[in-house]
Protein backbone atom coordinates (compact mmCIF):
# COMPACT_ATOMS: atom_id res chain seq x y z
CA UNK A 1 0.00 0.00 0.00
CA UNK A 2 1.19 3.29 -1.01
CA UNK A 3 2.10 6.14 1.28
CA UNK A 4 0.97 9.14 0.44
CA UNK A 5 3.51 11.70 1.56
CA UNK A 6 2.43 15.06 3.42
CA UNK A 7 2.40 18.30 1.98
CA UNK A 8 3.86 20.65 4.13
CA UNK A 9 2.21 23.99 4.68
CA UNK A 10 4.02 26.98 3.63
CA UNK A 11 2.85 30.13 5.54
CA UNK A 12 2.22 32.90 3.52
CA UNK A 13 4.27 36.27 4.38
CA UNK A 14 0.98 38.44 3.17
CA UNK A 15 -0.91 37.25 6.09
CA UNK A 16 1.66 38.31 8.66
CA UNK A 17 1.41 41.68 7.35
CA UNK A 18 -1.88 43.04 9.58
CA UNK A 19 -0.25 41.11 12.55
CA UNK A 20 2.99 42.78 11.78
CA UNK A 21 1.44 46.17 11.51
CA UNK A 22 -1.25 45.69 14.27
CA UNK A 23 1.97 45.16 16.85
CA UNK A 24 4.30 48.20 15.22
CA UNK A 25 1.51 50.78 15.67
CA UNK A 26 1.05 49.27 19.85
CA UNK A 27 4.55 49.17 20.06
CA UNK A 28 5.33 53.08 19.04
CA UNK A 29 2.12 54.39 21.35
CA UNK A 30 3.94 52.51 24.05
CA UNK A 31 6.77 54.32 23.65
CA UNK A 32 5.58 57.29 22.97
CA UNK A 33 3.24 57.28 26.28
CA UNK A 34 6.47 56.51 28.02
CA UNK A 35 8.22 59.13 26.69
CA UNK A 36 5.45 61.78 27.18
CA UNK A 37 5.49 60.40 30.68
CA UNK A 38 8.70 60.72 31.52
CA UNK A 39 9.32 64.18 30.09
CA UNK A 40 6.59 65.52 32.24
CA UNK A 41 7.81 63.96 34.97
CA UNK A 42 11.17 65.29 34.21
CA UNK A 43 9.67 68.57 33.64
CA UNK A 44 7.47 68.43 36.69
CA UNK A 45 10.38 67.36 38.91
CA UNK A 46 12.41 70.70 37.59
CA UNK A 47 9.57 72.60 38.16
CA UNK A 48 9.21 71.98 41.43
CA UNK A 49 12.89 72.06 42.41
CA UNK A 50 13.36 75.67 41.01
CA UNK A 51 10.42 76.88 42.83
CA UNK A 52 11.21 75.49 46.01
CA UNK A 53 14.72 77.34 45.83
CA UNK A 54 13.27 80.59 44.71
CA UNK A 55 13.58 83.62 46.56
CA UNK A 56 10.26 83.86 47.32
CA UNK A 57 10.56 80.48 49.37
CA UNK A 58 12.29 82.70 51.99
CA UNK A 59 8.79 84.78 52.58
CA UNK A 60 6.75 81.86 53.59
CA UNK A 61 6.76 83.50 56.95
CA UNK A 62 4.92 86.63 55.57
CA UNK A 63 1.71 85.08 54.41
CA UNK A 64 0.03 86.30 57.34
CA UNK A 65 1.54 84.26 60.01
CA UNK A 66 -0.97 84.42 63.50
CA UNK A 67 1.62 82.82 65.91
CA UNK A 68 3.98 79.94 66.51
CA UNK A 69 3.38 76.90 64.03
CA UNK A 70 0.72 78.75 62.45
CA UNK A 71 0.13 80.66 59.02
CA UNK A 72 -2.87 82.14 57.28
CA UNK A 73 -3.29 81.06 53.63
CA UNK A 74 -5.40 83.71 52.56
CA UNK A 75 -3.26 85.55 50.86
CA UNK A 76 -2.37 83.09 48.47
CA UNK A 77 -6.05 83.26 47.22
CA UNK A 78 -5.90 86.17 46.37
CA UNK A 79 -6.50 87.57 42.98
CA UNK A 80 -3.64 87.43 40.72
CA UNK A 81 -1.93 84.42 42.24
CA UNK A 82 -0.42 81.31 40.54
CA UNK A 83 -0.39 77.54 41.73
CA UNK A 84 1.69 75.24 40.13
CA UNK A 85 0.56 71.51 40.52
CA UNK A 86 2.20 68.51 39.44
CA UNK A 87 -0.17 65.27 40.04
CA UNK A 88 -0.61 61.91 39.12
CA UNK A 89 -3.57 59.30 38.62
CA UNK A 90 -5.09 55.97 38.04
CA UNK A 91 -8.26 55.78 36.17
CA UNK A 92 -10.51 52.74 35.48
CA UNK A 93 -13.55 52.31 33.19
CA UNK A 94 -16.54 51.68 32.25
CA UNK A 95 -18.21 53.70 34.83
CA UNK A 96 -21.86 54.43 35.02
CA UNK A 97 -22.98 53.93 31.45
CA UNK A 98 -21.29 50.53 30.92
CA UNK A 99 -23.14 49.25 28.06
CA UNK A 100 -20.91 48.00 25.09
CA UNK A 101 -18.23 49.78 26.83
CA UNK A 102 -14.54 47.68 27.30
CA UNK A 103 -12.15 48.43 30.18
CA UNK A 104 -10.00 50.27 29.75
CA UNK A 105 -7.83 51.50 32.89
CA UNK A 106 -4.96 54.27 32.84
CA UNK A 107 -2.77 56.50 34.45
CA UNK A 108 -2.37 59.90 34.35
CA UNK A 109 0.39 61.87 35.02
CA UNK A 110 0.09 65.82 34.67
CA UNK A 111 1.43 69.37 35.15
CA UNK A 112 -0.97 72.24 35.82
CA UNK A 113 -0.71 75.99 36.05
CA UNK A 114 -3.34 78.02 37.89
CA UNK A 115 -4.51 81.40 38.09
CA UNK A 116 -6.68 83.11 40.90
CA UNK A 117 -9.45 85.09 39.32
CA UNK A 118 -11.27 86.65 41.85
CA UNK A 119 -11.07 87.83 45.32
CA UNK A 120 -12.72 85.81 47.87
CA UNK A 121 -16.68 85.61 47.45
CA UNK A 122 -19.37 84.39 49.90
CA UNK A 123 -19.42 84.32 53.65
CA UNK A 124 -19.22 81.52 55.96
CA UNK A 125 -19.33 78.07 54.69
CA UNK A 126 -19.08 79.11 51.03
CA UNK A 127 -16.16 81.95 51.85
CA UNK A 128 -13.92 81.15 48.54
CA UNK A 129 -12.91 82.07 45.46
CA UNK A 130 -12.77 80.80 41.43
CA UNK A 131 -9.35 79.65 39.76
CA UNK A 132 -9.07 78.41 36.22
CA UNK A 133 -6.30 76.26 35.24
CA UNK A 134 -4.31 74.84 32.23
CA UNK A 135 -2.78 71.42 32.10
CA UNK A 136 -0.97 69.03 30.22
CA UNK A 137 -1.14 65.49 30.84
CA UNK A 138 -0.23 61.95 29.12
CA UNK A 139 -1.49 58.31 29.77
CA UNK A 140 -0.63 54.72 29.76
CA UNK A 141 -2.86 52.61 29.16
CA UNK A 142 -2.69 49.15 31.44
CA UNK A 143 -5.69 47.60 30.86
CA UNK A 144 -7.23 47.77 27.39
CA UNK A 145 -6.82 47.88 23.99
CA UNK A 146 -4.50 50.66 23.26
CA UNK A 147 -1.26 51.93 24.70
CA UNK A 148 -1.51 55.47 25.15
CA UNK A 149 -3.82 58.91 26.11
CA UNK A 150 -2.25 62.39 25.96
CA UNK A 151 -3.97 65.93 26.02
CA UNK A 152 -4.85 69.55 26.99
CA UNK A 153 -7.49 70.13 29.58
CA UNK A 154 -8.74 73.76 30.84
CA UNK A 155 -10.28 73.75 34.57
CA UNK A 156 -12.69 75.88 35.97
CA UNK A 157 -12.42 75.89 40.06
CA UNK A 158 -13.83 76.80 43.25
CA UNK A 159 -11.83 77.11 46.44
CA UNK A 160 -13.44 76.82 49.73
CA UNK A 161 -11.17 78.74 51.82
CA UNK A 162 -12.06 79.19 56.06
CA UNK A 163 -10.18 81.37 58.03
CA UNK A 164 -7.25 79.59 59.79
CA UNK A 165 -7.52 76.39 57.72
CA UNK A 166 -4.83 74.51 55.94
CA UNK A 167 -7.47 72.11 54.39
CA UNK A 168 -8.82 73.82 51.53
CA UNK A 169 -11.63 71.92 49.58
CA UNK A 170 -12.56 72.48 45.98
CA UNK A 171 -14.61 71.31 43.02
CA UNK A 172 -13.94 71.90 39.67
CA UNK A 173 -15.23 71.13 35.88
CA UNK A 174 -12.57 70.94 32.76
CA UNK A 175 -12.58 70.30 28.91
CA UNK A 176 -10.01 69.73 26.82
CA UNK A 177 -8.53 68.10 23.49
CA UNK A 178 -7.32 64.02 23.29
CA UNK A 179 -4.74 62.30 21.30
CA UNK A 180 -5.06 58.71 21.49
CA UNK A 181 -4.39 55.17 19.91
CA UNK A 182 -7.31 53.36 21.39
CA UNK A 183 -8.99 51.09 19.49
CA UNK A 184 -11.56 52.83 16.54
CA UNK A 185 -14.46 50.95 17.11
CA UNK A 186 -14.83 52.81 20.64
CA UNK A 187 -13.04 56.55 19.97
CA UNK A 188 -13.67 56.18 16.12
CA UNK A 189 -10.95 58.17 15.58
CA UNK A 190 -7.37 59.44 17.28
CA UNK A 191 -8.81 63.19 17.95
CA UNK A 192 -11.09 63.50 20.31
CA UNK A 193 -12.07 65.40 23.75
CA UNK A 194 -12.49 65.32 26.74
CA UNK A 195 -15.17 66.45 29.75
CA UNK A 196 -13.84 66.01 33.63
CA UNK A 197 -15.45 66.51 36.90
CA UNK A 198 -13.50 66.89 40.49
CA UNK A 199 -13.71 67.59 44.42
CA UNK A 200 -11.03 67.39 46.15
CA UNK A 201 -9.31 69.00 48.90
CA UNK A 202 -5.31 70.44 49.97
CA UNK A 203 -3.98 70.08 52.63
CA UNK A 204 -1.26 72.86 53.66
CA UNK A 205 1.86 71.68 55.16
CA UNK A 206 4.10 74.44 54.40
CA UNK A 207 2.95 77.95 53.63
CA UNK A 208 3.60 77.36 50.07
CA UNK A 209 3.13 73.96 49.63
CA UNK A 210 0.29 71.54 49.96
CA UNK A 211 -0.81 68.19 49.59
CA UNK A 212 -3.63 67.33 46.61
CA UNK A 213 -6.05 64.26 46.92
CA UNK A 214 -8.80 64.64 44.12
CA UNK A 215 -11.30 62.54 42.94
CA UNK A 216 -11.97 62.87 39.39
CA UNK A 217 -14.97 61.40 36.44
CA UNK A 218 -13.47 61.77 32.83
CA UNK A 219 -15.33 61.28 29.87
CA UNK A 220 -13.40 60.59 26.71
CA UNK A 221 -15.34 60.76 22.74
CA UNK A 222 -14.98 62.06 19.59
CA UNK A 223 -18.66 64.29 19.67
CA UNK A 224 -19.80 62.02 17.01
CA UNK A 225 -17.29 63.52 14.39
CA UNK A 226 -15.98 60.04 13.96
CA UNK A 227 -18.04 57.25 12.27
CA UNK A 228 -17.97 55.07 15.44
CA UNK A 229 -18.32 57.16 19.23
CA UNK A 230 -18.83 54.31 22.15
CA UNK A 231 -16.13 56.58 24.33
CA UNK A 232 -14.87 55.82 27.79
CA UNK A 233 -16.27 57.16 30.98
CA UNK A 234 -13.49 56.44 33.70
CA UNK A 235 -13.02 57.39 37.09
CA UNK A 236 -10.29 57.30 40.07
CA UNK A 237 -8.49 59.25 42.81
CA UNK A 238 -5.66 61.50 42.07
CA UNK A 239 -2.98 62.58 44.14
CA UNK A 240 -0.21 65.45 44.00
CA UNK A 241 0.97 68.24 45.18
CA UNK A 242 1.14 72.21 44.44
CA UNK A 243 2.92 75.25 44.99
CA UNK A 244 1.85 78.86 45.32
CA UNK A 245 3.31 81.73 44.16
Amino acid sequence: MAVTPRRQRVLDPSRLHPVISWYSIVATGAVRAQRSMRHLTKWGVAIFVALSLSPSQASDAGTGGTGAGEFSIDSLFSRGRYEASFNTAVMFSPYIATYKRPTVNYTITEIQVGYMLTEFKEEGLFRGNFEVAAEGFGSGIFTGPGSYIAGLTVWGRYNFVRPGWRWVPYAQAGAGLVSTDIDRGIVGQPFNFNLDLGAGVRWFFRPRWAMNLEYRYQHISNANLGKKNIGINANGPVLGISYFF
